[in-house]
């Protein structure tokens, strides 16, 4: 072999040596699976640069956008967190995560980056470690198309609850399965957890124009309170006026309001309690149902009396003035009637037959209302026990961690902390009139509750 060729083979030993290490150095050797809702996996060569991320569902592939490889961790999970955020997948301040990592990757290095990103954009981060993952999760992940972090959590859970099953869980969030973990509430799959109840949508309408609170502040006995997130503590809790155990176990009585079913031949079923006739509202049980018949009441009309007036479509109207040279014969509002103008709505008070007085005639008076005894009764969730108005079960549930808030404000029954000595004023913004709903963007979305059901422990 001439030295030439020596050289050659030389420079082709020395470039195969180059790309074979170019190869050995971008080798995944660990991956990190985050399941946020989206669901996605970073994978990392042995310098801990990515050598690509992949989205495990749908919603991740809109998180997913331009080219990874050859980044760093930080900035990796700095574009994700970004996407995240501005997709709209993260709702409330609280995020919760759930992390998997295999191969070489710390756990404490992913946990800080998520939480330090997070962070930056004031969110707080709640992330849920799952140590390892076996052939049940696996098996479970394929056959229901789901990450292994999922998985695991799902069977962990599903473990310590008899009740549950995949199918009431696979599409949860992951906050709600978070929460079927520590209380063992959960809801049928068309149902949302939020604290003890299920909640479906049902319809939406559209949003109206009215008196809202700015960003930062929550409405609370009809003022803005400037509002804080509670911080959770390792102290464990019972809410609800529940018990807690020596096993940390919330126990007790659980009540909530039953549902009444009644029923009118005529007028409509209301409750005793709520009648605007004080010796009729407290005359009896104030969770009774009455019928509200109003159609041979009367409208304020004795001022009627005391001065010129017609009776039109049953009301007062105070006149006549004389006709005008106008389209109508009268100026403003005015009735034109029987050759003269009549003011439908006058300035001076009406009068009722008790003596309430109205600015106009067009409320009907409440003591010319008759009342019936309504048909039916109060009815409670199958688990309950009803108990006049109330439906009351025994608790016994796992204590969750309690929550605090910072220095200088209250907690809620919400959750939320607020604090009484900053307060602002409303401003204009979109509202929900319809009982049961709740605001998103410009829309309100009309749900159902349902009290939410109890896995046995």
């Amino acid at each position: 072999m001439n030295k030439k060729m020596i050289t050659i083979v030389i420079l082709l030993i020395l470039i195969l040596g180059i790309c074979a290490f170019g190869i050995w150095s971008n080798l995944t050797v660990s991956t990190i699976t985050l399941e946020i809702n989206p669901s996605l996996e970073i994978r990392l060569n042995r310098h801990n640069r990515v050598t690509s991320v992949v989205p495990l569902n749908d919603d991740a592939k809109a998180v997913v956008k331009g080219d990874f490889w050859g980044k760093d961790l930080t900035t990796t999970i700095k574009v994700l967190t970004t996407n995240i955020i501005d997709s709209g997948y993260v709702n409330n301040d609280n995020v919760p995560i759930l992390l998997y990592t295999s191969g070489n990757i710390d756990n404490e290095i992913v946990v800080n980056e998520l939480s330090q990103q997070f962070e930056t954009k004031q969110f707080n981060a709640t992330i849920t470690i799952i140590e390892t993952i076996d052939q049940a999760d696996r098996e479970l992940a394929q056959k229901y198309n789901i990450n292994v972090a999922r998985a695991a959590y799902i069977n962990e859970i599903i473990k310590n609850n008899n009740n549950l099953n995949i199918e009431s869980l696979q599409n949860k969030s992951i906050g709600e399965l978070r929460e079927t973990k520590e209380t063992g509430r959960y809801c049928d799959k068309d149902y949302a957890l939020e604290g003890d109840f299920c909640v479906k949508e049902i319809n939406r309408i559209n949003a109206t124009i009215g008196n809202v609170c700015p960003d930062g502040y929550r409405e609370f006995d009809d003022k803005c309170y400037e509002e804080a997130s509670a911080i959770d503590t390792d102290e464990y809790w019972c809410y609800r006026g529940l018990t807690l155990t020596s096993d940390n176990e919330c126990q007790g009585i659980e009540q909530i309001e039953a549902t009444p079913n009644f029923t009118c031949p005529n007028g409509e079923p209301i409750q005793r309690g709520r009648l605007r006739i004080p010796s009729l509202r407290e005359a009896g049980n104030q969770d009774e149902y009455l019928c509200e018949d109003r159609s041979n009441a009367k409208y304020p009309s004795e001022r009627c009396l005391l001065q010129e007036h017609a009776i039109i479509n049953g009301k007062c109207a105070m006149g006549p003035k004389p006709l005008l040279p106008t389209p109508t014969g009268c100026e403003g509002n005015d009735i034109n009637y029987n050759g003269g103008c009549y003011d439908p709505n006058p300035s001076e008070p009406y009068i009722c037959p008790n003596g309430d007085r109205y600015d106009t005639n067009t409320e009907l008076c409440p003591d010319t209302f008759t009342y019936t005894k309504a048909s039916g009764n109060y009815t409670c969730p199958k688990e309950y026990t009803l108990n006049g108005s109330k439906c009351t079960r025994k608790v016994s549930e796992p204590a969750s961690f309690k929550k605090i808030c910072p220095s200088g404000y209250t907690l809620l029954d919400s959750g939320q902390c607020i604090n009484k000595s900053k307060t602002t004023d409303y401003i204009a913004g979109y509202v929900c009139q319809t009982e049961k709903s709740r605001l998103d963007g410009r829309v309100c979305i009309i749900y159902k509750t349902i009290p939410a059901k109890q896995s046995n422990q």
